[in-house]
């Protein structure tokens, strides 16, 4: 992905995270008791899984996009820079797997 398309998407992952997170905020602060079952009722909610696992996945793209653009534009070496792009791409990855375990799996 380069150029236009990586823009643009960064720009949309941006706009949900931006509308995702103060609309999180707003339910946190709402006065809802905060025990751990209202946290497991509130998660359990397919639409609630859903929005969290697209912020998860814009919060991963975003990441991608913008570490990809940072590596490729300053670590020449070609070794170092297909290291460090597979390093962050292993590190995204695992932490996808684990908030799908996390919401799904528990």
């Amino acid at each position: 992905m380069k150029g236009f398309s990586a823009w643009l998407l960064q720009r949309l992952t941006a706009v949900y995270m931006v509308v995702f997170i103060p609309l999180t905020f707003w339910i946190i602060l709402s006065g809802m008791p905060w025990d751990f079952e209202a946290w497991q009722n509130l998660l359990n909610r397919t639409t609630v899984q859903l929005a969290v696992l697209l912020f998860v996945w814009a919060l991963l793209f975003h990441a991608w996009i913008g570490l990809r653009d940072v590596i490729i534009d300053y670590l020449n070496p070609i070794g170092l820079r297909l290291t460090a792009l597979s390093l962050v791409a292993l590190f995204l990855l695992t932490h996808a797997i684990w908030i799908i375990k996390i919401l799904w799996l528990s």
